[in-house]
């Protein structure tokens, strides 16, 4: 078994004294990897928006803490709307999380997706699904998890015009396959579980603030938090939201 944390929507600045929404980005996170450390992850996952301005310090103040919080965890990290830089993968070379090229935990494999378009919004790359598909092919009978940052369902909300582009390409690949993919994703800073056709997809909350998942914007009154997955070798899996107190 593997315990992997999922964690999104950092929204970190080069100003760690920044607030948002009555919420400091740095502080939170510091506030939910000090929980995670509990957990005792094997490894953690990041789901994009690990910067909130574009900046290098920004990452640095990420990387010092998984240095301090999680030395000896491993851990990769995929692109989000807001790391819309080429910083991004400057930062993380050797950490980022790319297409075609899996991370393997036991029995799983997990891939990547960079959704990131245009401002908010997402969209599938084609080339980057058919190297999944080629990843997943050359392991068939272990377990796969899908992680990309924008939401693939609707939820109905103010959040959806900043959604994915094309999720139709997405549906149509989940569709062919023959076996249930898990997939995982943040952005809109709320836990939600549904299924696509035989795969499920679970969504985290934000380790900073929460939206609302209303008709107008909104910011809900729930803590920051993360997602914890449990990953058994037989293809199986379960899975919890925590919330720091």
């Amino acid at each position: 078994m593997t315990r992997l944390v999922q964690l999104s929507d950092c929204h970190l600045c080069a100003d760690h004294n920044r607030s948002f929404y009555n919420v400091n980005p740095y502080e939170a996170l510091k506030r939910v990897l000090h929980q995670v450390v509990g957990e005792k992850p094997d490894c953690v996952l990041i789901t994009g928006d690990i910067s909130g301005d574009d900046s290098r310090q920004s990452y640095q103040h990420f990387l010092t803490m998984m240095d301090h919080f999680l030395p000896d965890c491993p851990w990769r990290v995929i692109p989000g709307n807001h790391d819309a830089t080429p910083l991004f993968s400057d930062v993380f070379t050797g950490t980022q999380l790319t297409a075609g090229r899996p991370w393997t935990l036991h029995n799983w494999q997990v891939h990547g997706l960079d959704t990131r378009f245009v401002d908010a919004r997402g969209k599938i790359d084609e080339k980057q699904l058919a190297a999944v598909t080629k990843a997943m092919e050359s392991h068939p009978h272990g377990g796969h998890l899908l992680a990309l940052h924008h939401h693939i369902a609707p939820t109905g909300s103010w959040m959806d015009k900043h959604s994915l582009a094309n999720p139709e390409v997405l549906l149509s690949w989940l569709g062919q396959n023959h076996k249930p993919v898990l997939l995982i994703h943040g952005h809109i800073h709320a836990p939600l579980q549904y299924t696509l056709g035989k795969s499920t997809v679970l969504a985290a909350p934000s380790t900073c603030w929460q939206w609302a998942l209303n008709d107008a914007f909104a910011v809900a009154p729930s803590p920051p938090g993360y997602r914890l997955i449990e990953l058994l070798d037989d293809g199986t899996w379960s899975s919890w939201i925590r919330r720091v107190a």
